[in-house]
């Protein structure tokens, strides 16, 4: 399976410098953010698991980051989950 092919991260996916495709944020976009909580309601261990990867890949591309700031942006935002209701709003 090639990231092309990955549904998990078929829309939202990290583009170049690390920043969302569709919208230019830094990616993990908040849309992606969201689509993951809705994949992994109440698995924040699994999650993080799942970010480490895309943390790891990251890193050494965005050399302007501590390690920190790239545990921050790409598993600190799992410890504060999303409402129900906003969770709705995806």
């Amino acid at each position: 399976m090639t990231d092309e092919d990955d549904d998990l991260s078929a829309s939202h996916r990290p583009g170049d410098n690390w920043l969302c495709r569709d919208d230019g944020r830094e990616w993990p976009c908040p849309i992606f953010r969201r689509r993951m909580w809705v994949l992994y309601p109440n698995d924040p261990h699994r999650l993080a698991a799942f970010m480490r990867h895309f943390r790891d890949k990251a890193a050494p591309a965005l050399p302007e980051l501590t390690a920190k700031q790239v545990e921050d942006r790409f598993i600190g935002w799992i410890k504060d989950p999303p409402t129900r209701r906003r969770l709705r709003a995806i």
